[in-house]
């Protein structure tokens, strides 16, 4: 089971990544599945050595556990390919994080279109709003 919620953590971070700099030109696509192969057999073997660990101490596992997904975020930012030719890696030195813009364009890649999303629940708490304003003045 761990190892299940570790490989969909390697999955959630690769797509945080995708999603907040999506300007990764014709080759992102490919760098996203190749990247997500490769840190997932990585995991894998990373697994059986942090069993190993627990045995001697729970928490050495846990730091080599953050340890490689500390890594594979670092390695993530700096060869993820950019339209611009700047790395993530630079972009988020530099200060230049992603707006909501930038990520609902990310999001709009997996078929999420924020803006839509966002303005159906504001619609959704609206309507609530409105039965208990008007249940209020009833009562």
């Amino acid at each position: 089971m761990i190892l299940i919620l570790k490989i969909i953590a390697v999955g959630l971070v690769h797509v945080a990544f995708y999603a907040a700099y999506p300007e990764t030109g014709s080759f992102g696509t490919y760098y996203l599945w190749i990247s997500l192969l490769l840190w997932t057999v990585f995991i894998l073997f990373i697994n059986t050595s942090t069993k190993l660990l627990r045995l001697v101490s729970g928490l050495a596992g846990l730091a080599v556990n953050l340890a490689a997904f500390a890594l594979m975020a670092l390695a993530i930012a700096a060869t993820m390919p950019q339209y611009d030719k700047t790395s993530v890696l630079e972009k988020i030195q530099k200060g230049r994080y992603p707006d909501r813009d930038t990520i609902n364009a990310g999001m709009l890649r997996f078929g999420v279109n924020l803006n839509k999303e966002v303005a159906g629940s504001i619609k959704g708490i609206d309507a609530q709003l409105g039965k208990a304003v008007k249940k209020l003045k009833e009562d």
